[in-house]
């Protein structure tokens, strides 16, 4: 096959290394010279990481029981109404996590359209945190059924079993697999957080922004690097469980997705309901954007998005833009690239599979906050990324290795679908092997290369925690730009920032959409 396999794959590898090994060793030499560990441990300390292990509890099974409400409902239901379900639940995916943080206080803050609450603290915390990672649940229990074989409920109604004991005994036990990842990754994205928290916390400390808060606030790095452990522990935990309960396939063959619920009347407001809260969350920050002030001005206008109350204008837009684009560009070609070694070429060695495979798995339990504080610690004294250029490259590699392995593992999974005995032909009739990739690998793999590169875009566009300890003045993202906006008093322009990330997401994956199924 391809003549430098070996050493373009030990490339993939040194390249993912390069930002992990630098990382992880500054870390952990901040803790070495710092005081002991028992002086970190402080009732602040422990009540930071209580209120978030306790927080990504509830928003994890609140999300499971939501989302699975969710897709029961789509999948049960047929046409305009499923079709509009299935339309809606994303909507949040293509959001920053501000952004239904600010909804909820445009519908019930202090000054809300709907209710007047206090919202700072636990509950608006978890609120957010629901809004934000109810998409992710959605999307893994939607897959579960809908690899259900509809003709075991058939089978169980013709054997007079009642619809709860079909409920129980079939369609749970085959989601097994699929509410234990909505579970973990809602619990992930909940204590790894750092936007929602950031706005909506009040006096609630969670581990994320104490983090931030000792890092830049106080300056005390071996606190944080300390609380980036503790912060590290259940993320670890959460993708051991994760490897132990994989998604199931469906085993019925080529049976068509039908309905299995003839009674989900009950199942239907209950989703919508859940529906209409998502989405009011982000289309009411979309209206307040053009709002002139917040809730005292209620005129209309389009100042807002000159953003003449911030020094940085539009600037950190662009600075986004470029951001995301180089992330999903580059990432797309890498983790492409070592998938298809890894997967495809049989010449190489097996140790160095392995090790490529490992190491592409390592940024998954990483949180973006840890992640984002030992590249600081690493690089932030390196001349070579003082200058603007230089900075963008860092924050560009930071986040790329910080999204990798969800990458690596959609390009896996693409050249898994895709018939092994290709190259075996090409090889036969003396086609290259370059030109047997271009000319039929890659057009199979059009819409996994889309996938990924939609992933990668709209999540560098729209991340915070791994890069809030990087940016500069001249490289400052917009989803932080959004926040500086909010807590200076500035809740429209900060409204009309994030719905230009939100915007921008949603165009990107209708125009790579469009592009990838054209033939």
């Amino acid at each position: 096959m391809l003549k430098h396999a070996a050493s373009l794959l030990t490339l993939c590898i040194l390249f993912l290394l390069a930002g992990l090994l630098p990382a992880a060793i500054s870390l952990f030499s901040t803790l070495s010279d710092g005081p002991a560990l028992t002086s970190f441990i402080t009732g602040f300390n422990l009540r930071a990481f209580f209120n978030t292990m306790v927080m990504g509890l509830a928003v994890g099974l609140s999300a499971c029981v939501a989302g699975f409400t969710i897709a029961y409902t789509i999948v049960n239901t047929k046409g305009f109404a499923s079709k509009t379900a299935r339309t809606i639940f994303p909507i949040a995916l293509f959001a920053p996590s501000v952004m239904p943080a600010i909804g909820l206080i445009y519908l019930i803050g202090n000054n809300g359209l709907i209710i007047q609450t206090p919202l700072y603290g636990a509950t608006g915390v978890f609120l957010g945190a629901l809004v934000f990672t109810l998409p992710h649940a959605t999307l893994q229990l939607l897959l579960s059924l809908e690899r259900l074989d509809a003709g075991l409920i058939l089978a169980a109604r013709s054997l007079r079993a009642s619809p709860l004991k079909g409920f129980l005994t079939i369609i749970l036990p085959h989601c097994r697999a699929g509410l234990i990842n909505a579970f973990l990754i809602a619990f992930v994205l909940t204590v790894t957080d750092f936007g929602v928290p950031k706005l909506l916390g009040g006096n609630f400390s969670m581990l994320a922004t104490e983090i931030y808060n000792q890092a830049i606030g106080n300056q005390d790095w071996a606190t944080a690097g300390f609380l980036s452990l503790w912060l590290m522990l259940p993320c670890i935990l959460a993708f051991y469980f994760t490897s132990k309960y994989p998604m199931t396939v469906a085993q019925a063959g080529d049976i068509p997705a039908r309905p299995f619920s003839e009674h989900p009347i009950g199942w239907s407001i209950a989703a919508w309901l859940f529906l209409i809260f998502e989405a009011s969350c982000v289309l009411v920050v979309i209206y307040g954007s053009f709002v002139t002030f917040w809730p005292y001005v209620p005129e209309m206008t389009l100042a807002n998005y000159s953003f003449k109350n911030s020094t940085y204008g539009i600037d950190p837009w662009i600075n986004s833009f470029v951001l995301a684009t180089s992330v999903a560009a580059i990432g797309t070609i890498v983790s492409f690239v070592g998938a298809y070694l890894t997967r495809r070429v049989k010449n190489i060695p097996p140790a160095l599979t392995k090790l490529f495979s490992a190491t592409a798995l390592l940024p998954l339990c990483i949180p973006g906050t840890v992640l984002g504080l030992a590249f600081a610690l690493a690089f932030s004294g390196c001349s070579i990324f003082a200058s603007a250029t230089g900075a963008m490259t860092l924050l560009v590699f930071n986040t790329l290795i910080h999204l990798y392995t969800v990458a690596h593992i959609t390009a896996g999974n693409t050249f898994s679908q895709i018939d092994p005995r290709y190259e075996t032909v090409g090889e036969s009739l003396g086609v290259s092997p370059l030109s047997t990739i271009r000319l039929v690998i890659l057009p199979l793999c059009k819409t996994g290369l889309g996938e990924v590169f939609c992933y990668l875009f709209a999540s560098a566009l729209t991340t915070i925690s791994a890069v809030v300890f990087l940016y500069t003045p001249e490289t400052m993202p917009a989803a932080v730009a959004a926040i500086q906006m909010i807590d200076s008093g500035f809740i429209s322009e900060g409204a009309a920032m994030s719905t230009l990330i939100f915007v921008s997401a949603l165009a990107v994956r209708i125009i790579v959409l469009q592009i990838s199924q054209t033939k």
